[in-house]
């Protein structure tokens, strides 16, 4: 039998949720979810409102988004609003890890000679539209100089991109060779990747920038996925790496 939305206190709310009291008293004290009201024998009393409001909160959670970013996000726009636009973004999520999925299928088939594999398949996950998707979520969560570093590739021209692309797939060849071959990594393979980093930017990449862009790279599943695809275990291998470099003498 489902259990209604009525009234719950903090154990029960966190019993339901499967969240700790101890996350739900924290909620409360930053704000971002008070209970309905608190009873006169010093209960806190959650109703339906703050149920889904929890709801929001764990899903937004799930996809690695900071509290105070929920709290921002949940102060602008209608909760049915925000849920139906969640729901939409959570399916075309599906949809991007399905296609994952089917080339990753492909590139196995490929490696174990059942069937073979042109290299534009390896990327076909990757398009243009995706990839718009990405730069919104970087300005979104970084900073406004993505802005013009998009726009820099933008304004270069698909030529610029496609060379970039080629360049990209030779520099990461010679990295997972690192990588699968148990060595450190080349110097020269990191310097040459930092170097082709700037010229997709269009300005100068210091180590900083670098060290930053690995966070970046981790930071969003569809980046680690990509990572994964080339080789197992690379993504954190090529974090490692990065960072490494960044702090030689």
């Amino acid at each position: 039998m489902e259990t209604r939305i009525e009234e719950y206190t903090v154990g029960e709310l966190a019993k339901v949720a499967g969240v700790s009291v101890r996350m739900l008293h924290h909620y409360d004290a930053i704000g971002l979810l008070k209970p309905s009201h608190v009873a006169a024998n010093g209960y806190r009393i959650y109703r339906q409102p703050e149920a889904i409001r929890l709801q929001e909160i764990l899903f937004y959670r799930a996809i690695g988004m900071a509290l105070q970013d929920i709290a921002n996000m949940l102060e602008h726009g209608g909760q049915l609003d925000r849920l139906t636009k969640h729901r939409e973004e959570l399916k075309q999520r599906l949809a991007d890890h399905a296609a994952m999925i089917a080339t990753l299928d492909r590139t196995i088939s490929h490696l174990t000679g059942d069937a073979p594999m042109m290299i534009e398949d390896l990327y076909k996950p990757f398009s243009a539209a995706k990839q718009a998707d990405y730069e919104d979520w970087l300005t979104q969560t970084y900073s406004a100089e993505m802005v013009q570093q998009i726009a820099h590739a933008e304004q270069a021209g698909p030529d610029f991109a496609q060379d970039g692309a080629n360049r990209l797939r030779a520099i990461e060849a010679a990295l997972v060779s690192d990588y699968e071959g148990g060595k450190p990594s080349d110097q020269a393979d990191l310097s040459a990747h930092q170097a082709w980093v700037a010229d997709m930017w269009g300005r100068p990449c210091n180590d900083e920038a670098y060290a930053q862009l690995s966070d970046i790279y981790m930071a969003h599943p569809d980046f680690v996925a990509r990572f994964e695809a080339l080789s197992e275990g690379y993504s954190q291998w090529l974090r490692a790496a990065m960072v490494s470099w960044t702090n030689r003498t």
